[in-house]
């Protein structure tokens, strides 16, 4: 996918990046380093998915609550969205999939990456509905990298089938981390001594949260992501799972990340 389908919002000489397919943040920097990761030349995940940047996973997640929704991680992220761009640098991008409706909001700042979606159900019967933002964080190194602001939280590890609470108030990244939190606070926090920062997501209405990194006990793959596993960690905020979200018909579910980034 060297040529990315649909247009591309600019600004900042590329730094802060917004595709129209998708409505998928693909760039946004502070302080002169990249949050978002993001490769150009192996942007091509599968048919019509964008990899790296930030995937909007709705009107489901993975293959929905009851694991019975295809495509996996919902239509959004292969879907064009109508965009239109404000200043600031602002852009808003709607769909409709499923009888769902998708707002994304976009907001960027020189200390701020704010995003807002907002899911409609205009169906004529109740529909329950996730959202993720399967956000790739750059980072020195997700060897060394943690994630803070978990205490109190469940936590359900896919890669290995294990699952319990958090008794600390970190978690740190290890080979197999494919992790689900339900019930974490709005504030975590992705911890990167590397680089000297840490960088904040705070949310509304965010009770989920999904940590992944594709470095395996059993070797790295092939695909570039899998190649690239030491430059990013994916820290997922939204609803989903357990915390799906029933809406009845016209009622809207909004939520709400905002990232920040403070040097160590």
């Amino acid at each position: 996918m060297t040529n990315l389908p649909g247009t591309l919002h600019t600004a900042h000489d590329g730094a802060w990046q917004v595709a129209d397919h998708g409505c998928q943040v693909l760039a946004w920097q502070a302080d002169g380093k990249p949050v978002i990761w993001f490769d150009a030349e192996h942007a091509d995940e599968s048919d019509a998915v964008i990899r790296g940047g930030v995937p909007l996973c709705a009107p489901w997640f993975g293959h929905g609550p009851n694991n019975d929704q295809d495509p996996q991680h919902g239509l959004a992220r292969r879907t064009d969205f109508q965009g239109t761009v404000a200043e600031p640098f602002r852009v808003v991008g709607t769909a409709e999939t499923a009888s769902i409706g998708i707002r994304h909001e976009v907001v960027m700042t020189d200390t701020a990456l704010e995003m807002t979606l907002t899911l409609t159900n205009h169906d004529e019967k109740p529909r329950v509905v996730e959202g993720m933002w399967h956000t790739y964080l750059r980072v020195g190194d997700a060897d060394q990298a943690r994630v803070r602001g978990v205490r109190g939280a469940d936590w359900h590890n896919f890669a290995t089938g294990d699952k319990g609470s958090f008794d600390a108030d970190e978690l740190v990244m290890a080979p197999d981390t494919d992790t689900v939190i339900q019930g974490i606070g709005p504030a975590p926090t992705l911890v990167d001594p590397v680089w000297g920062r840490e960088i904040h997501l705070t949310t509304t209405n965010c009770p989920s949260a999904v940590i992944w990194n594709p470095r395996s006990s059993s070797g790295i793959g092939d695909n570039p992501t899998a190649q690239a596993w030491r430059d990013f960690v994916c820290v997922e905020t939204g609803v989903c799972k357990d915390n799906a979200v029933p809406l009845d018909p016209d009622t809207d579910l909004v939520l709400t990340t905002t990232i920040t980034v403070t040097r160590m």
